[in-house]
């Protein structure tokens, strides 16, 4: 398979095309981090995503086809939640989300640099949290996993002590859907399966 450049510096991210073993290599992106808070969420993602998978075509020696970029935000009766500036915006965003529904957004943008093509997928799932007391929420903040995450909480962490309910796919709230890259990879005719009898098989156009 292809080695795929990921315009993305997260951890988890990095970790789950490691468990589906797609070949990858990380490049962060360039430019600052966009925190706003306002507009369609999925639009948003999507902006974002293809603008982090552009800003790395410079940085690449022009062997490699493919780039991903991949943006993720929570959002809450129409609020986006971005990655928290420090404890006290983190502390605000559990606050919010406490006790109620809200939706986390992935944008992917994958660029194809031969023929020249690019390509958008977006995914929302739905996530309801308990309600959570002061000290929770404390406890929450101590373990320093808001850090750098859009809506201030790991589900593969800590953060699932307060999950109630998740609708759609688990690897979006972990920051990379799955499912959306994969359909992505195969509409593009990214070589993932391996070819049969001297065609390749695929399951997209």
């Amino acid at each position: 398979m292809d080695t795929i450049v990921l315009a993305s510096a997260s951890p988890r991210r990095r970790e789950l095309l490691e468990s589906v073993r797609v070949p990858f290599r990380a490049v962060p992106p360039r430019g600052e981090e966009d925190n706003r808070v306002e507009g369609d969420a999925a639009v948003l993602v999507r902006r974002l995503a293809m603008q982090k998978a552009r800003s790395v075509l410079p940085l690449l020696d022009g062997t490699e086809r493919w780039i991903l970029g991949v943006d993720t935000v929570v959002e809450v009766d129409g609020r986006i939640l971005g990655k928290p500036r420090d404890r006290a915006d983190a502390e605000a965003a559990l606050r919010l989300l406490a006790g109620r529904v809200h939706r986390v957004h992935t944008g992917l943008a994958l660029l194809c640099t031969d023929p020249g093509r690019e390509d958008w997928e977006t995914a929302r799932t739905e996530v309801k949290f308990r309600p959570m007391s002061g000290e929770e929420i404390g406890f929450y903040l101590d373990s320093g996993e808001w850090d750098g995450v859009a809506g201030s909480y790991r589900i593969q962490e800590r953060g699932a002590f307060f999950v109630e309910w998740i609708h759609g796919s688990y690897s979006n709230v972990v920051g990379l859907p799955l499912e959306a890259f994969y359909g992505i990879l195969i509409r593009n005719r990214y070589p993932l399966i391996p070819p049969k009898g001297g065609q390749t098989h695929l399951t997209g156009t």
